[in-house]
């Protein structure tokens, strides 16, 4: 009995030694990594929020602007509202 927890817990280190080896924690080498080809897509690796699965998306470059375009919108929205003078929500 001694010998097969002995085993188990030998067994059990090994493998989480093995998965943390595999894992890579720099996520700006998975974000460099951009690929364009003829079509102008462009793809990337991106994490989505609340995982660590990388994902690869692709978008036209004229969709990329339009996206960066849409986030300085919303982001210059919000600004406008935390004033402290009381305005309309």
């Amino acid at each position: 009995m001694k010998n097969l927890l002995r085993v188990l817990l030998a067994a059990s280190v090994a493998l989480s030694m093995a998965a943390c080896s595999s894992t890579s924690n720099d996520s700006s080498s998975a974000y460099a990594k951009t690929d364009e080809g003829d079509d102008g897509m462009v793809c990337k690796l991106e994490k989505k929020i609340g995982s660590n699965r990388m994902h690869r998306v692709c978008y036209s470059v004229e969709e990329r602007e339009q996206m960066r375009e849409a986030g300085r919108e919303a982001w210059t929205r919000m600004q406008g509202r935390n004033e402290t003078g009381g305005g309309d929500l």
